[in-house]
């Protein structure tokens, strides 16, 4: 989608069929939300199996989602992140893992929430925001 009212930009890759727009750019700031979803059926999300699946499918989303806006990891200023109760992961082991497999460096400020998401089948989601000041 374009710019709308105020320089808001939407990405919503899915023409409306999700009901979200799954990443927006207000001014200098990008917002994206990412689950490790593999595909839509039926405009319901398909998650992966597996936590070490839904990571990567994280990463993979959230980089699409930066890049839609120009915008890359290192502009991210603030991550909250929601984990399912089942994963049975220490606080520590959990950073770890989110450094090693998504921010790769970058050291955003986070929250974490333990708590199942919208769909239950979601192990991992994030919401994501990056200071990215527009072009021009």
């Amino acid at each position: 989608m374009g710019v709308g009212r105020g320089g808001i930009s939407r990405d919503d890759p899915f023409g409306g069929a999700y009901g979200a727009a799954l990443g927006v750019r207000a001014g200098d700031l990008v917002f994206t939300t990412v689950a490790g979803v593999e595909r839509l059926d039926d405009g319901e999300p398909v998650f992966a199996d597996s936590f070490d699946e839904q990571l990567r499918l994280v990463r993979e989303h959230l980089d699409r989602r930066l890049a839609h806006f120009d915008c890359t990891f290192d502009a991210i200023v603030d991550a909250t992140v929601w984990v399912h109760p089942s994963v049975d992961m220490s606080a520590g082991l959990l950073l770890d893992t989110l450094q090693q497999h998504v921010f790769r460096g970058v050291v955003p400020a986070m929250s974490f929430i333990r708590s199942p998401l919208l769909y239950p089948e979601a192990l991992l989601g994030m919401k994501i925001v990056a200071y990215a000041p527009a072009a021009g």
